[in-house]
């Protein structure tokens, strides 16, 4: 099977960049604590904003995917999920360049129609939501929402790619709430200090709460073993 994947002539037939994003063929096994854990094809990565998206083949289940990592989430595009690579190296040919710009290059071109009815684009972010804060980079912001899992889009994230610790808020279009999430060391946990339906009660709560909440993130990174 391995031989059979080596064969496929990647950068030849996908771009070799995507905005920003770099192709680079891998085709070796990734281990981590001994085991495998999964065979990797290729990876597009972006390495002003630490993300990337990767083709795999999982070693237990010889499923192949495509993985998405944006810092604060990792997740797989589901529609590329199958077991057969024939059917999954044509799906890549012919649709993950193509997606990898509208979902994470020009993402404001596929700003949902209720996120524009909820009325965040109406919302002047940058006035209150600083690019950087305390080690924290603002890699996400609502005007380029960007489209997760489970009906979701992450509309702010701060990350520190070194500790691997941040916020991320989500608004979910099919439960029309708004949830935050932190991340210290990678291990996630619920914020509710921005949990809600209404954007002009998150808009003040992010005027209030923002800033504590990010100096939280950087005190318990720096004190977590």
């Amino acid at each position: 099977m391995i031989e059979t994947l080596k064969q496929w002539n990647i950068a030849s037939v996908l771009p070799l960049h995507v905005g920003d994003f770099k192709l680079r063929t891998e085709f070796r096994m990734i281990q981590k604590n001994g085991e495998d854990v999964e065979y990797r094809l290729f990876i597009y990565e972006n390495c002003t904003k630490g993300w990337s998206v990767r083709a795999v083949l999982n070693p237990v289940s010889k499923e192949y995917s495509v993985r998405t990592d944006i810092g604060m989430l990792e997740f797989a595009l589901i529609e590329f999920i199958t077991d057969d690579f024939s059917v999954f190296r044509h799906m890549v040919e012919e649709r993950l360049g193509r997606i990898i710009n509208e979902y994470y290059v020009n993402e404001e071109h596929q700003f949902s129609i209720i996120l524009k009815d909820k009325g965040i684009p109406d919302v002047h972010w940058n006035e209150f939501l600083p690019q950087e804060y305390k080690g924290l980079h603002r890699l996400i912001t609502p005007n380029e929402a960007v489209r997760i899992i489970n009906g979701s889009y992450m509309i702010l994230s701060y990350y520190d790619a070194a500790s691997q610790s941040g916020l991320s808020l989500m608004y979910n279009i099919l439960r029309d709430d708004f949830f935050a999430e932190r991340r210290i060391h990678n291990f996630p946990n619920l914020v509710h200090d921005f949990d809600g339906r209404d954007l002009k009660k998150l808009e003040k709560a992010l005027r209030n709460r923002l800033l504590p909440v990010l100096d939280a993130v950087v005190s318990d990174a720096a004190s977590a073993p």
